[in-house]
């Protein structure tokens, strides 16, 4: 059955001719030749090349729209702020109130990153690995009369929790898993986030050296389990680690997105927790992520 997601908040707005040129200088992606009616995705990383935020960019034409993953906001502007010289002509403005997005997946063949306008909402089609969504930005009160008109035509509406699952299940990096773990966004199948020809950012340094070796310790698999496994770094029987990022119930399963190396990460092969108080939990493997790519 189709479902779709309604958030508030988490939004800002750049206005001044030299917003792009500002995110550029610090996103994993080259901003600078974003058209108008374009969007695209990109990261946000500390000097390690780890994930801080997640950003859709939307270039509106009279400004720069970015839709942040929950909870990351405020550091990503405060960046921003912080990255703008004296010369460049941009503001940054927070929408956290009286803005909202829509997520709803979709199938079929269809043109992804056009911005489309209906109203005094815009839409988007945006692909994350396996998976096709239809991104709707605007006036809470008008997505709040859209998710009703879906609901009417027999979509459900996903609280938080089932949010989590729809997304553990597809792969996709979550914000409370990002809360728990922050990754190299090579680990989680986000290559298309990065140009690799891009000049310098913050965690360039990491993700070039991951390139060039060309071999990760670390890849994202989705994790079936009849318990709970706390977030965090676990042993495994007969040696390693897995580290899991964020962990959902559903169905009577307990679903969840970890990190393990790729000699171990076989879809349909079971790992085992090292035993702990005579207790082993047994990680049913049900999916590996690699980028759409490949």
């Amino acid at each position: 059955m189709r479902s779709h997601f309604v958030r508030t908040g988490d939004i800002s707005v750049l206005i001044g001719d030299d917003s792009r040129s500002l995110l550029h200088s610090v996103s994993t992606q080259h901003l600078e030749d974003l058209s108008e009616g374009e969007t695209q995705t990109c990261c946000i990383l500390d000097a390690n090349g780890r994930i801080e935020d997640r950003l859709l960019v939307w270039n509106l034409g009279d400004q720069i729209a970015l839709t942040h993953m929950t909870g990351r906001a405020a550091s990503t502007r405060e960046l921003l702020v912080r990255s703008r010289s004296w010369k460049q002509n941009v503001d940054v403005i927070p929408l956290d109130e009286g803005f909202s997005l829509l997520f709803r997946e979709i199938e079929g063949d269809h043109v992804v990153n056009h911005i489309e306008q209906k109203g005094s909402l815009h839409s988007t089609i945006v692909r994350s690995l396996e998976t096709l969504e239809m991104v709707y930005l605007g006036p809470s009160q008008d997505i709040e009369i859209l998710s009703k008109d879906f609901i009417e035509q027999g979509s459900n509406l996903r609280d938080s929790i089932d949010e989590d699952l729809y997304r553990i299940k597809r792969g996709h990096l979550t914000s409370s898993g990002l809360a728990q773990h922050r990754p190299i966004p090579l680990e989680v199948a986000l290559d298309s986030d990065i140009s690799f020809t891009k000049g310098c950012y913050i965690g360039q340094e990491m993700i070039a050296r991951l390139d060039a070796r060309g071999a990760l310790a670390r890849t994202s698999v989705t994790v079936e389990t009849d318990t709970e496994i706390p977030p965090g770094s676990q042993s495994l029987a007969g040696g390693g680690r897995i580290i899991v990022m964020s962990s959902v119930e559903g169905n009577g399963s307990w679903w969840s997105a970890c990190l393990v190396h790729p000699d171990v990460a076989h879809v349909g092969s079971s790992l085992h927790t090292k035993q702990l108080e005579g207790t082993s939990v047994e990680l049913n493997i049900r999916n590996r992520w690699k980028p759409s790519s490949d």
